[in-house]
């Protein structure tokens, strides 16, 4: 079949082959292509061919190209998009459109092409050798991933208030909850809406990913409420994690005072005294004490926290032998003549005088809080606003400070280590899921195998907790200025000493300002 002729050449096709007769040499080869732009089916593929033959006029039939199909169907490899190209000219097309459509129509089915057409584009958008999406699959719609909201601990951030008439010292200390008190939830992960392709196969969805809850079994319980999983107490108590784990400990309330009736009071949990603690009187606990009359205390023997925190919203008058200890920190509204110590911080709302203290930091109120004669020793930073008084009452401050390189490698091998382990818990948590999702199916030696992996997840956790706890605390080391600071809110008096890392200093005249040490040097701005 001819496709066209001039004086120079004809082309013909044949078997869907297009072949060259040249006849007359000279033809200009690039002129071809805007020949050629009349008819787009003709493709030509061999262009070594189709030079040597417009050189040589030899006026022999030459292969040179292939006929394209009127239309062509292209399928994405996804079976998600399908695209058309109409190898006809636009005039042609715009003059046969509905037949053309019907081609069109007439192609995707025999491709099998039968979900997301689009008609509009099939029915006003088709144009001449261009390649236009046809039709469109139905894209999955992934699962969302499980939302867990767990009860939120109250910050321990005191407060000083004044009412008009009495200020106090104040915070948020023990979360107390009640058996049946909601302690948290978790949202399942949803399924996802399945896809399909032009074809018409499903494309299943990828199901968003559990989430695991992790709470002590003992004191929290798990519900199904409402499609969703409900952890509530199953005991009155206080709210705490451990080991990164949700815990309701035991929680001994003493509605009036510790004296002659209760005795000395020793607990495995958390105290709340509503009252004080008489003189010669002592409370040990485990975790967390709390002392909320606004009476303070009045020569006490010792209060102390093995594990946790000690807040006394009224202060403490210590008559010199009186001590308070905390293996994290101890929140106080003032201290007299009192022995504390912290293994984090000390936190005092107004005053200390002629107490001994020792703790990481020790932190008082930038403008109320007065540091007042005693020893007071921390090991990164003692934050004040008046150190002494006007009689120049001897004060000394002593930080004995820290290696900033030697914290910030250990805070790397930390990161580091924290990563390692995390990989190792992920890899226990896929084991844990597995074996969970056939519980009830389970063997002898495959629930011994399971047994030994939730031990091994659960030592794991510990030490992820370790770690973090660890982190938080060289984190807030580094926090302090230099490698050991006292900072001066309004006014040191003279007769204060000070040590940091070994570097002294005395206070000859009234100051304000921050001293702290850089290599052997004492800074102050």
């Amino acid at each position: 079949m001819e496709i066209l002729q001039n004086e120079h050449f004809s082309l013909h096709e044949e078997k869907e082959k297009i072949y060259i007769n040249v006849f007359k040499a000279g033809y200009p080869l690039l002129l071809l292509n805007a020949v050629l732009n009349n008819h787009p089916r003709v493709s030509i593929t061999k262009f070594m061919q189709l030079k040597e033959a417009i050189t040589q006029a030899s006026g022999e039939l030459v292969e040179v190209g292939e006929l394209k199909p009127e239309i062509e169907c292209i399928i994405s490899n996804d079976a998600m998009t399908v695209k058309v190209k109409i190898n006809i000219n636009q005039d042609e097309l715009n003059q046969n459109y509905a037949n053309v459509v019907s081609k069109v129509l007439d192609i995707l089915h025999s491709n099998n092409v039968r979900e997301g057409i689009l008609a509009d584009v099939l029915q006003q958008e088709l144009c001449s050798v261009k390649e236009i999406v046809i039709a469109k699959g139905i894209e999955p719609q992934d699962g969302e991933d499980a939302i867990v909201n767990l009860y939120q601990c109250s910050e321990r951030k005191p407060t000083i208030k004044d009412d008009g008439k009495a200020d106090y010292y104040d915070m948020n200390f023990i979360d107390e909850v009640k058996k049946g008190d909601f302690l948290g939830e978790k949202i399942p992960p949803t399924e996802g809406k399945p896809g399909k392709t032009v074809t018409g196969e499903i494309i299943v969805p990828k199901k968003g990913r559990d989430k695991k809850l992790f709470y002590d079994p003992h004191s929290v319980g798990e519900y199904q409420e409402g499609g969703k999983v409900i952890l509530r107490a199953l005991l009155d108590g206080v709210v705490d994690y451990q080991a990164g784990r949700l815990v309701v400990g035991d929680h001994l309330i003493i509605q009036g005072d510790v004296g002659v009736e209760t005795g000395n009071i020793e607990f495995q949990g958390s105290i709340t005294i509503k009252g004080i603690v008489k003189e010669g009187y002592s409370v040990k606990a485990t975790k967390d004490i709390s002392i909320m009359s606004e009476l303070g205390v009045s020569g006490i023997n010792r209060i102390e926290s093995l594990n946790g925190d000690v807040f006394i919203k009224g202060g403490i008058f210590g008559k010199g032998s009186s001590v308070v200890k905390a293996a994290k920190n101890i929140f106080v509204k003032y201290t007299n003549e009192a022995i504390l110590e912290a293994g984090d911080n000390i936190n005092i709302g107004y005053y200390s005088v002629g107490s001994v203290l020792k703790a990481k930091n020790i932190l008082t109120d930038d403008k109320n809080g007065k540091l007042i004669g005693g020893i007071i020793e921390a090991t990164g930073r003692i934050r004040t606003g008046v150190i002494g008084n006007k009689l120049e009452r001897k004060t000394i401050l002593n930080v004995s400070g820290f290696d900033r390189e030697k914290i910030q490698l250990e805070l790397e091998n930390i990161i580091s280590s924290y990563k390692e382990i995390v990989q190792v818990v992920e890899k226990l948590k896929r084991k844990l899921d597995i074996f969970e999702s056939f519980l009830e199916q389970l063997n002898a030696l495959q629930h011994s195998q399971y047994i030994e992996v939730k031990r091994e997840f659960d030592k794991n956790m510990i030490e992820i907790f370790q770690f973090e706890e660890r982190k938080k605390s060289l984190l807030e080391l580094l926090e302090t200025k230099g490698e050991g600071e006292i900072s001066i809110g309004l006014i040191a008096f003279p007769e204060t000493l000070f040590n940091i890392k070994n570097l002294n200093k005395r206070l000859n005249h009234a100051t304000k300002g921050t001293f702290y040490a850089q290599g052997n040097s004492l800074h102050y701005e």
